[in-house]
């Protein structure tokens, strides 16, 4: 799995990391690709073809081709898949906090009364009929890059914005600019939120923005054992409450709490408790009757 630095790592011209505002055509042709992103900018992605899996360290979103997503600055795991006609197209469009500061002093006297609460560092949107359109007037720049200027760019930035600012006032004050938390509780708040997923202590460090050994020696502090050893147990755990239910099928476990296949599942579920999870499963059953 790769780690992006973003939009750095996708730019030719170093000058152009300077840029307020950055508009460029993403495309790839792997059927499923996995990576990890710093993500120094916003970013809007206008998704054309394919499906796009966004990990935030407190919450995960699914993209659809049809749709655009407002992500916030930070660390973040994507799994793309391509569309049946194995490709994956959007167009990413990244902007400072600087700009999207200004925009809302510009636009001020449109704001909602409501008060926001408990902002979201993604928004998804519908691609309505304007930002089809919209979409299409970019392909149109981007085949051209001598006419999209800074000042296009800006106007470009500023017409998506204000389109979505008067859709829904209220939504679009919901997102936040993401800044840092306390280390400890964003720690904590991924650990807990990863307990029944298929994610490696390395990405989990990478989530809470950590080398890995500064994770562990954290960990280690707030919990008084290893990562390991508190993931295991607490999958454990999960997993008994899943085969105590009549509806649970042992053998499908496993995907639940966070184990790639079912043979590694049994064998740790066996250690753990001392039989299989099929003796488990049925034990539980025959107490009840």
């Amino acid at each position: 799995m790769k780690t992006y630095f973003l939009p750095d790592d996708l730019l030719t011209e170093p000058i152009i990391c300077e840029e307020e505002i950055i508009i460029r055509l993403y495309q790839s042709n792997h059927k499923t690709l996995k990576n990890k992103i710093i993500l120094n900018r916003n970013m809007i992605n206008l998704l054309i073809n394919g499906n796009k899996t966004v990990d935030y360290p407190e919450s995960s979103v699914e993209v659809k081709a049809g749709e655009l997503i407002l992500l916030s600055t930070g660390n973040i795991l994507t799994s793309e898949v391509t569309s049946d006609q194995n490709e994956f197209t959007s167009i990413l469009i990244y902007f400072s906090n600087e700009m999207y500061n200004r925009f809302w002093i510009k636009y001020e006297h449109l704001r909602s009364q409501a008060k926001q609460h408990n902002g979201k560092p993604y928004l998804i949107y519908q691609q309505d009929s304007f930002i089809q359109q919209y979409i299409n007037s970019l392909f149109i720049l981007l085949k051209h890059p001598d006419l999209l200027t800074a000042e296009i760019r800006q106007l470009k930035m500023e017409e998506l914005m204000l389109y979505l600012l008067q859709s829904d006032p209220e939504k679009l004050q919901s997102f936040r600019i993401v800044t840092q938390d306390r280390e400890n509780l964003q720690l904590k708040r991924v650990v807990e939120r990863y307990i029944g997923k298929p994610t490696t202590i390395d990405e989990l460090a990478f989530l809470c923005n950590m080398s890995t050994s500064t994770f562990k020696r954290r960990f280690e502090h707030l919990y008084n054992t290893s990562p390991q050893k508190w993931l295991l147990n607490k999958r454990m755990e999960l997993s008994a409450d899943l085969l105590r239910s009549s509806d649970t099928i042992p053998s499908q476990v496993f995907y639940r709490v966070g184990y790639q296949n079912h043979s590694s599942f049994s064998e740790a579920f066996r250690k753990h408790f001392g039989i299989t999870p099929s003796q488990y499963h049925s034990q539980y059953l025959t107490v009840r009757e």
